[in-house]
């Protein structure tokens, strides 16, 4: 009977970790080095099976454990699940029973009708601006793009968000601002997954480019926010990613994140003079893109907000920590 995920994971890791010969406290002070802090005990636990990585931030401490260690990117990462190949992608669902948040998406993608590639459109031109507001319930997604036809007759795409645990389980609303409609839909409260499918307004030719806008807005705290990814299946002419704060909390450690088959690259950035963050590309893709950061503390001290909880644990599993573990 072939292996559990969340064996297999843990036996892939626990080997390469022997071959490096490397300690689990060296590994964490060589993570750390690279800007991706975990802790010791973190790390036992993943190559004993206790826990899996369940976040975002985690996947990005796999993709630096998998350059560490020699394995080839997404050796590891691919046993438990990648990130959301599109929509908001705040940060990645841990597991719920035997369904990983990758296998769920994709359910989700063929409920909605998109069983291959060649069924979504192609973006050439992707534009996300998102307002994140710390004084209001409801926080806001809107998109525009430019897309050309793979196949003369209807035009779509799909909408697919999986909720992590610790947002609220209500299902986003999703409203068409210029010259699209919402087709079908899921909503599958239980495995925390909402999606729906967009339709281009009109019939198109194959090859025929058009534009067209959406607005997505989830109820949630602007705390509970801490990443906003977009994915895109096939090599875009130009994308841009636009994050606006507003409200009393501001972000801290604020970084861009782009990863495609060569690899992942994170840099540092900060607010512009417009309390936004930007990350933009030219001909990027197939690949994942965004931008992540941390909420300053209540106090506005510019220390950021983990939570009493993360950090207890912190410092009776890691005393030599810097402050937080970035399971989430």
């Amino acid at each position: 009977m072939a292996e559990d995920h969340e064996e297999l994971f843990a036996s892939e890791l626990r080997a390469a970790i022997e071959r490096s010969g490397l300690s689990l406290t060296a590994i964490s002070h060589r993570l750390r080095a690279r800007h991706r802090p975990v802790s010791v005990a973190t790390l036992s636990n993943w190559q004993s099976g206790r826990s899996l990585p369940g976040g975002e931030q985690s996947f990005g401490v796999v993709a630096a454990l998998e350059e560490l260690l020699g394995r080839s990117p997404d050796s590891l990462a691919s046993l438990v699940g990648g990130p959301r190949l599109r929509g908001r992608g705040v940060r990645e669902a841990q597991f719920m029973g035997r369904r990983t948040s990758r296998e769920v998406f994709r359910e989700a993608l063929e409920e909605l009708g998109f069983e291959s590639a060649r069924k979504y459109a192609h973006e050439r031109v992707f534009h996300q601006y998102t307002l994140i507001d710390s004084d209001a319930e409801v926080q806001r997604f809107d998109y525009r793009l430019v897309v050309r036809a793979l196949e003369s007759g209807s035009c779509r795409l799909p909408a697919v968000h999986i909720l992590e645990e610790t947002e609220p389980n209500i299902a986003p609303v999703y409203t068409p601002l210029e010259g699209c409609s919402v087709g079908r839909s899921v909503a599958w409260p239980d495995r925390r997954a909402y999606g729906v499918e967009l339709l281009v307004d009109g019939q198109l030719d194959a090859g025929q480019v058009v534009t067209f806008a959406y607005r997505v807005e989830m109820k949630a705290r602007a705390e509970d926010l801490t990443a906003a990814m977009y994915s895109v299946p096939r090599r875009a002419n130009d994308v841009l990613l636009e994050v606006e704060f507003r409200g009393d909390r501001k972000p801290v450690a604020c970084e861009r994140y782009r990863r495609t088959e060569a690899g992942e690259t994170i840099t540092a950035t900060r607010l512009d003079h417009r309390d936004r963050l930007q990350v933009s590309e030219a001909r990027f893709g197939p690949g994942t893109f965004g931008l992540r950061w941390q909420w300053e503390s209540e106090g506005g001290d510019g220390v950021p907000d983990v939570g009493p909880d993360v950090l207890a644990q912190e410092e009776l599993d890691d005393p030599v920590g810097d402050g937080f573990d970035l399971v989430v």
